[in-house]
C-alpha cells in the first residue's frame, strides 16, 4: 500500500530528484503570486461599488437629518399658526414686536442695544450700519 502512495514515498526521501527540482521549489510562490494576483482584481473590481454605497449611505443620513429638521421647523410653524389663530395675546404681541403698534396714549421707547461682558471679542460689539443707511434721502 506504502509504495502506491503518491504522496509519501520513502525511497526518494534522502535525495531529492534531478528533474523538476526547480518547479517544485517556485511552485508554491507562483500559486501564492497568481491567489493574490486574483484577490487584488476582485478587490479592484467591487472597491469602486463599496465606495459609491459608503457615500450614498452618507448622503442618506445627511437627507434624513435635513428631513428630521424641516419636520421640526413645520411642526414649529404649524403650533405658532395656530397660537396666531386662536390666541389674540400672541396676536398682539407680533404685531406689537414686528409692526410698532401701539395702543392709543401709549408711549413706545427704543434703546439701542449696549455692550454686554462677552466671552469673546466679537459678542459684544455694537451692530454697525453702514454709511448709506444712515443717510436720509
Amino acid at each position: 500500500m506504502a509504495g502506491n502512495s503518491r504522496l509519501f514515498d520513502p525511497r526518494g526521501l534522502g535525495q531529492p530528484s534531478a528533474k523538476g527540482h526547480f518547479w517544485r521549489i517556485l511552485q508554491p510562490w507562483v500559486y501564492a503570486l497568481v491567489g493574490l494576483l486574483a484577490v487584488s482584481v476582485v478587490l479592484a473590481l467591487f472597491y469602486p461599488t463599496w465606495k459609491k454605497g459608503q457615500r450614498m449611505k452618507a448622503q442618506t443620513e445627511s437627507v434624513q437629518t435635513d428631513i428630521n429638521l424641516k419636520k421640526q421647523e413645520l411642526s414649529d410653524l404649524q403650533e405658532e399658526t395656530g397660537r396666531l389663530k386662536d390666541d389674540p395675546f400672541t396676536v398682539e404681541r407680533m404685531s406689537r414686536d414686528t409692526l410698532n403698534v401701539a395702543r392709543p396714549g401709549e408711549v413706545i421707547f427704543k434703546f439701542q442695544p449696549y455692550r454686554t461682558n462677552a466671552l469673546f471679542p466679537q459678542e459684544g460689539k455694537l451692530p454697525t450700519v453702514p454709511l448709506e443707511a444712515k443717510k436720509k434721502p
